[in-house]
């Protein structure tokens, strides 16, 4: 079993945040996707799977890795998953703990919900799997948990229904608590919360929660 793996795709990729990520996580392995080879690639990081329709990075960096022992797979641009889809898809055939997502968000406001909508193809394998970027991470909890304070990525935590509602939703520690609410989608009654106490507490008895610990 791998332990943790991070997928490095297309979108806005912060150098100096994925160059952070690499040096504290023991990632076991680096899968990269389409155009997230071109911040890999900056970094010299050490890859272990290309994949993707290339149409986000020039034939003379592919070739590159081409003449190397990285495996490369190509997929045709017009097919029915994303490069990303396609990514997670082969991270998760190893059955790992914990899956790291970076450039999975961006200026493309469709893949970046595509994206965090891809996080519940791994709801039901107990594995950690988060979207980072500079500015906020990004996962989903379909159980109760908890939040450290000093362990957050921000000061602001937003909580959003991915499924139509979330039902019986109590915060503890929270500047804005609530106690058994039903979080319907559509409502940004969850938004831009702040935990003031140790740790925030989050319990429900239904439904799946975004979670956004978010630092602007």
């Amino acid at each position: 079993m791998d332990s943790s793996i991070l997928i490095i795709t297309g979108g806005l990729v912060d150098e100096i945040l994925l160059e952070a990520l690499v040096s504290e996580e023991e990632y076991s392995r680096i899968i990269v996707a389409d155009g997230g080879l071109l911040a890999a690639d900056k970094l010299k990081l050490s890859i272990d799977h290309i994949l993707g329709d290339f149409d986000s990075i020039s034939p003379k960096l592919l070739s590159k890795y081409e003449t190397g022992t990285t495996p490369i797979k190509r997929f045709p641009s017009k097919k029915d998953k994303t490069d990303t889809e396609i990514a997670l898809d082969l991270a998760l055939d190893y059955n790992p703990t914990r899956i790291d997502i970076v450039g999975a968000t961006g200026s493309r406001m469709d893949h970046t919900m595509a994206n965090i909508g891809l996080l519940g193809n791994a709801i039901n394998h107990k594995i950690d799997i988060k979207i980072i970027d500079k500015n906020n991470r990004i996962y989903l909890r379909n159980h109760n948990f908890i939040i450290k304070k000093d362990m957050q990525y921000g000061d602001y935590i937003s909580l959003i229904p991915y499924t139509n509602q979330v039902e019986g939703l109590s915060l503890r520690g929270f500047k804005y608590p609530l106690d058994s609410v039903i979080l319907k989608a559509g409502s940004s009654l969850g938004i831009s919360n702040e935990i003031i106490e140790s740790e925030g507490i989050v319990e429900f008895n239904k439904g799946i929660l975004m979670v956004f610990e978010t630092k602007d």
